[in-house]
This record gives structure tokens, sequence and C-alpha cells, in this order.
């Protein structure tokens, strides 16, 4: 029994022993890959620096830095530049090995955000009156939004007329071209709403001067929810 447990015993050392000299082998661990970006959040073209820097090697050196930047794009270098086009979001991958060609990565997310269209727009007629541009009641006025731009397509163009109807809702339209005629004397602050391919959205308002009266004819019941039965005639 005595033999036995000596025999364990001696086992026990001589792995012991083994591991501190190095005779049975280790695990050697690989390099650890850390990266930053300068911008991970713009709208496009945004271009983004990277930089592997603070990545480390246990044992050596890291000898490659690869980059995978999520939109088909790659590079290599410690620290590098990369520049987005299309917005979306992006994974920016480092793949850093070392001189035993041990290799380990890491990723990071960053959004290359839509540019809004820009909104503007005309109209016609209009009147010099005392150094303001007006328009007269019951003028059939032209709006266009010919002067709006966008880095893709513009889909959507909203009016909003500054009142509303007999029932509370805003008199409107849609199109980059419509008229409109207005009944009554008064301030409208006209909005132009214009909407993107990408969902992007911007809104231009510009006040409106309308002078004169509702002619004879006019139906006025349902300008701003007040029935008057109609213009008078002189």
């Amino acid at each position: 029994m005595k033999t036995s447990r000596w025999i364990a015993l001696i086992g026990t050392a001589a792995l012991v022993a083994g591991t501190l000299t190095g005779c049975m082998p280790l695990e050697t661990p690989g390099p650890k890959a850390i990266l930053r970006a300068s911008l991970v959040e713009q709208v496009v073209p945004f271009t983004t620096s990277v930089d592997g820097s603070l990545s480390y090697a246990t044992n050596g050196e890291i000898v490659t830095y690869r980059w995978a930047f999520g939109d088909g794009s790659s590079a290599e270098g410690e620290v590098v530049e990369h520049t987005y086009t299309d917005d979306g979001t992006y994974e920016i991958t480092l793949m850093v090995v070392d001189e035993k060609g041990m290799s380990t990565s890491e990723s990071i997310q960053v959004k290359a955000l839509n540019p809004p269209p820009t909104a503007d727009f005309s109209y016609s007629p209009k009147s010099n009156y005392e150094g303001s541009y007006v328009v007269s009641c019951s003028e059939t006025v032209t709006f266009e939004a010919d002067n709006c731009t966008d880095d893709g397509e513009i889909v959507k163009y909203e009016w909003y007329f500054g009142y509303r109807d007999k029932h509370g809702d805003p008199v409107g339209a849609e199109g980059k071209s419509v008229t409109h005629e207005f009944l009554y004397a008064g301030e409208y602050k006209i909005t132009l709403t214009v909407t993107d391919n990408d969902g992007g959205q911007t809104d231009y308002v510009e006040t409106l001067q309308v002078v004169g009266g509702p002619p004879c004819y006019a139906d006025t019941s349902d300008g701003y929810g007040w029935n008057t039965g109609g213009g008078t005639c002189p």
C-alpha cells in the first residue's frame, strides 16, 4: 500500500516539475485586436479614421493590420481612413496577425446618415405693394417646388396653405406644382414638406400676404369654417 502511494506521489511531482521547466507544451495566446474610430456617425459623404495601434501581441509583435469596412472596401495599415458615400449601417472589422501567424479580430459599427433634401418654392402671380409682395383674394396662385434638391430623389411634395377647413382639417395639396385660391385677406404661412427616397424630410415655410375680399360669386362656406353664404355683389 505504501509503495503505491509513493509511486503516485512521484508521478505527480514529475508532472509538476515538467510543467515548471517547460518540458510539457503550453498553448501560446494569440494577439489582441483593439480598434478606435474618429467618427462613428455622420452624414454622407462620411470619412472616418480608424486606428489599430493599441492592438498587441503577447509573445512577439503584430506584423499585419487588415481592415474590412463593410461596404466591400478593405485596407492594410496600423492607421487608415475610409469614406462612405452611401447611407447605411456598416461593420468595420480589424484583423491583426502576429509574427507567429496567429490572428484575431474585433469589430465596431458605424452609421452613415442620409443627408436630408433641401426645400424651397416660388409662387406667381404676385404684385409689389408698398415694398412687399401680395396676391389678391380669389386669385389663382401657382406654387412651384422646382428649386428643391437631394442626393437621391425627392418622391413627395406636400403643401399646407396655412388654414383649416370647416371640419378642422388642414387645407393642402400634393405635387411639385400646385394651385390654390385664397378667399380671405390675411397672412398665410405656406409650408412645403419634401420627402426623399431614403425617408429624409425637410420643411420650408414662407408667409404669403393676401389682400382684398372674396368676389360676389365666391362660395365661402369652406373658407375658414365660416358660412357667410357667399360674397356680396355691389
